[in-house]
């Protein structure tokens, strides 16, 4: 009876294990996808050692909530495992300190916000996804934005068929159509390459890092960075990154980036 006992209860313990991985694997590709179904509390620390003397803290908050709908809130899905609607805001506060103690850009306060309207579509290799975009100049003091309102296509692509494997791409493209005379058109491109890699127990790494090109200035920000992490249950997960700016305004910067992701699958 010891024997059957031992035995049943080793084989409970490994199920619980199993279980246990599955939902750590699960919540690692959940929160590496930017299309995943499933609503996302993200907050992103950084702090910026600037090439030109200074430094900069940041922190990215994102509310990521995943519809049954297409595009509106009222216009449902009739397949919703296939297609579904990502909304997307993001909201950034900045602090930053550079080498001129009279620099204007010595400062402390909130950037533009940015709203993403994703429409998704599921097929058996991955994912796609396009819809609009809206930068809205809520910066305050102004020099931590354009003073612009911006908006244009947004579009994603992830291949997800390989376990453990997603590749794509992300791209934001904006056109100033509003604001301030006083302040600079706006016509510029946020392009993010996807190549993220899923390990066992919940292990990620993402090579993903977030360009800038700005057409109306023919400036070029292109970041090299890697980041790891861990999802530590279904619903938290947690990376880090560091960043170094190759070529363009930023040329020099080094960044470190943590990640917080909090996650409430549907």
């Amino acid at each position: 009876m010891k024997i059957l006992l031992t035995i049943i209860s080793i084989f409970l313990i490994n199920i619980q294990l199993f279980t246990q991985k599955n939902e750590d694997d699960n919540a690692a590709s959940n929160s590496t996808n930017p299309l995943a179904f499933v609503t996302k509390l993200q907050f992103q620390p950084n702090y910026t050692f600037k090439d030109g003397g200074g430094d900069q803290i940041s922190i990215v908050s994102r509310i990521i909530q995943p519809t049954g709908s297409i595009g509106l809130p009222f216009i449902k899905s009739k397949n919703p495992g296939k297609i579904y609607t990502i909304y997307r805001l993001e909201v950034p506060l900045i602090s930053q300190t550079i080498s001129d103690s009279q620099s204007v850009f010595n400062a402390t306060g909130i950037s533009d916000l940015i709203f993403l309207d994703v429409i998704a579509f599921k097929y058996n290799w991955g994912l796609f996804g396009i819809g609009p975009a809206l930068t809205i100049p809520s910066a305050s003091p102004e020099v931590f934005g354009s003073g612009k309102w911006s908006a244009g296509p947004v579009a994603v692509l992830l291949y997800t068929k390989v376990k453990g494997l997603q590749i794509g791409a992300l791209a934001q493209q904006f056109f100033s159509f509003a604001g301030s005379e006083s302040r600079k058109k706006q016509n510029f491109m946020i392009f993010q390459p996807i190549f993220n890699l899923i390990f066992s127990k919940g292990y990620f790494m993402q090579l993903s890092p977030i360009m800038k090109f700005d057409w109306e200035n023919s400036e070029y920000n292109i970041p090299l960075s890697i980041s790891l992490g861990k999802a530590f249950a279904k619903n938290l997960s947690m990376s880090i990154a560091p960043e170094y700016v190759v070529s363009g305004p930023g040329k020099g910067d080094f960044t470190i980036r943590l990640n917080i992701n909090a996650m409430f699958a549907k």
